[in-house]
């Protein structure tokens, strides 16, 4: 193919998007989809198969995020591997400004496979996907 075919079929491409609209609604932030959506928060802790918990009084849930227009995120743990509502155990929103939550020991049983999760909302009130882990509890 000629440098001059390229280059039609590149401003032709250019063009075709100009007309649809599709980049100015890029440009002005008007594209409704996953444009919009917020990043996932970055799981640090635990991210591990197993947590031991043995004379702890708190597990400690840490993440990172380097998304400025958080407000706050949707923190959950279930019971199990699955995340539905029938075995969720512990809800809370905490504010953008945090980057971990203590939850008591008690709440977790030996032996039981745990999954937490976090959303990050935006100011906005756009919500990012889900990010998750599961774990066993070994507490000896």
């Amino acid at each position: 193919m000629g440098k001059k075919r390229i280059a039609l079929i590149v401003v032709s491409f250019i063009l075709c998007l100009a007309l649809s609209g599709f980049a100015s609604d890029i440009r002005f932030g008007q594209f409704e989809g996953s444009f919009n959506a917020p990043p996932e928060p970055r799981l640090l802790y635990p991210i591990t198969d197993e947590v031991i918990l043995t004379g702890k009084d708190f597990l400690e849930f840490r993440w990172r995020s380097n998304f400025f227009e958080a407000d706050h995120f949707i923190f959950r743990i279930y019971k199990g591997y699955n995340m539905y509502a029938a075995g969720l155990v512990y809800k809370e929103e905490i504010k953008a400004s945090e980057s971990s939550i203590q939850v008591k020991a008690d709440l977790f049983s030996d032996g039981q496979v745990y999954t937490w999760s976090l959303i990050q909302v935006s100011n906005s009130g756009c919500k990012s996907d889900k990010n998750f882990n599961s774990f066993k509890i070994i507490k000896k």
